[in-house]
């Protein structure tokens, strides 16, 4: 028995050792860059198979975790000191012995400042010459204490020609509106750019007569005043920040955006002329926090193709309403799935449910509601969208903090969020649900 157990070992290892060293490669592609590595050990076969990996991932968010576990400890600022030296060995060693000549992603996720601003040019210029399609730094937003300064202009000239870039991806760094205008402007199959976290980010124009940008995503630059966009493949576009001048000038493609932070306060009441620039928009999110009281007296410019809805709305009354909506669904006609992040603080309050007002949406087919508590307010509004909503189909109850979704403290509030389960099934039975109703 032993016999055959090592005989069928030893064919499955030889068809694997028999594949092309292309195939092998791929195979490897899809694994991270330490895992890659440790397949040297394997055979004389695999021991240099790795240096040819188009996908440069250095991913090293688990070490971060670790770090975050031990913040405040006493010698955490020595230990990661070390994890940051011995991230950077690391990354200077593969490159060291990478031999293939281009590369598909340069990827670097971890916290790193200034001080290793030197590696980090070095790295840039090595993925530059590789002829990268997609680069990628994420710093930690603990770097933004000193952080790295992308190469200026001056800088960025001298270095290998960017024009094979499809995404260039920022995070936590400082860069200027002159170096992002100029990759721009030279990478003419640049289909995604994303700067987060930019303290240096003032002025940024988007535009170009060669531009192929399909995707753009602007957040937490606090420094920024002036954002212009012309860009006529453009199809999504994220904003999170403070309030701008933002005049899109030529968006006719556009058919995703959401708005978050301060800017919507200003867009809010521009909204008849700010939607007529967005004639095929189908998806929508919108941060309300900061102007729901101000929206209640609004009327809204008719968003003839909009389909998806997310808002994101903050309530510190118990005896707040949420109807006050209705009139922003009135400007969406077809809009078939709507979701609402709700966060509540404060006291319940005591207050009876006010009567759904007559609105019919006749295309609404799907709601969910995440940080539902079973409080009025909220059950005052499902009530509202399950009388108007004329062919609903699934009505969604989440009882997670929208905050905390994702995160190991989201269970924290067990006993709460079981309560809340217990009155959103109580409320599926009052309004004859049935199978309509998911309780997560």
């Amino acid at each position: 028995m032993g016999n055959r157990k090592q005989k069928r070992t030893r064919f499955v290892e030889d068809r694997i050792s028999g594949m092309p060293d292309d195939v092998l490669v791929s195979i490897l592609s899809l694994i991270t860059m330490k895992e890659a590595g440790r397949t040297s050990v394997l055979s004389r076969r695999w021991q240099k198979l790795w240096t040819f990996v188009p996908n440069l991932n250095f991913d090293g968010q688990e070490r971060l975790y670790y770090l975050g576990d031990h913040r405040g400890e006493r010698g955490f600022r020595r230990l990661h000191r070390i994890a940051r030296t011995n991230y950077v060995k690391w990354v200077n060693r593969v490159l060291e012995l990478h031999r293939t000549p281009a590369i598909d992603q340069f990827r670097v996720f971890f916290d790193l400042t200034e001080d290793y601003r030197r590696d980090i040019d070095n790295w840039i210029n090595f993925a530059m010459e590789k002829r990268v399609q997609r680069l990628e730094l994420s710093f930690d937003y603990c770097s933004l204490i000193n952080p790295y300064p992308f190469p200026s202009l001056y800088q960025t000239r001298g270095i290998p020609s960017p024009n094979s870039l499809r995404a260039l991806i920022l995070k936590f760094l400082n860069v200027s509106g002159e170096v992002l205008e100029y990759f721009i402007c030279n990478c003419p199959f640049l289909d995604r750019l994303w700067v987060e976290g930019s303290e240096t980010l003032v002025n940024l124009k988007v535009a170009g007569p060669l531009l192929r940008l399909k995707h753009l995503e602007i957040s937490h630059c606090l420094k920024l005043e002036n954002l212009e966009i012309s860009a006529k493949n453009l199809v999504s576009f994220v904003y999170f920040g403070p309030r701008i001048t933002m005049p899109f000038k030529y968006v006719p493609n556009l058919v995703e955006m959401s708005l978050e932070g301060n800017y919507f306060e200003y867009s809010i009441y521009n909204f008849c002329e700010f939607s007529s620039y967005l004639p095929r928009l189908e998806t929508l999110v919108l941060d309300l926090s900061k102007v729901e009281k101000k929206m209640k007296l609004l009327e809204f410019h008719t968003l003839s193709n909009l389909k998806q809805l997310e808002l994101i709305a903050t309530e510190k009354s118990g005896n707040a309403s949420l109807l006050w909506l209705t009139s922003l669904l009135k400007a969406a006609p077809v809009l078939c799935r709507l979701t609402l992040k709700l966060h509540m603080y404060g006291s319940p309050g005591r207050r009876k449910v006010q009567k759904s007002p007559k609105c019919l949406h006749h295309c609404l087919k799907q709601v969910e509601m995440v940080g539902f508590v079973g409080r009025t307010i909220d059950v005052e509004y499902v009530k509202y969208l399950v009388k108007n909503a004329v062919e609903l189909e699934k009505v969604i109850i989440d009882p997670r903090c929208p905050l905390m979704v994702g995160s190991p403290l989201v269970y924290e509030e067990i006993e709460g969020m079981q309560a809340a389960r217990e009155c959103a099934k109580m409320l599926g039975r009052e309004l004859s649900l049935v199978d309509k109703l998911i309780v997560l």
